[in-house]
């Protein structure tokens, strides 16, 4: 008996499921932009929205397109362990003491000729 009173009511849950298909379909549906003759106001909004979404759908590609290189880039770039990071560290920390040291020693020269007496 149950299974007779769901059988009644299938045919209206049948139409109900059909009828917000076709209000999702008709809201899915581009319409065609208003001339501007019949309404500028209208015609302005609808374009407007059709360059919006493009740069909307334009700037997603473009993101998309981004995080792909970065990720290519990422996978390129060789592990670094720690101590071959330390290790490196040590050489850019040695070769900015040099840097560092030879440019005092050109100030020294410098004041030493009279460039910067007065």
């Amino acid at each position: 008996m149950n299974d007779r009173a769901l059988m009644k009511y299938l045919p209206f849950g049948f139409a109900a499921i059909m009828v917000v298909f076709g209000i999702t379909q008709l809201l899915r549906r581009q319409r065609k932009p208003r001339s501007f003759r019949e309404d500028p106001i209208g015609a302005l909004k609808d374009r407007g929205g059709i360059v919006a979404g493009k740069a909307q759908e334009a700037s997603e590609e473009a993101l998309a397109r981004l995080q792909a290189t970065l990720d290519d880039i990422r996978d390129r770039l060789p592990d670094m362990s720690s101590r071959s990071f330390r290790r490196n560290r040590k050489q850019v920390n040695k070769r900015i003491t040099n840097l560092s040291n030879q440019a005092q020693d050109i100030l020294k020269d410098l004041r030493a000729n009279g460039v910067f007496s007065r």
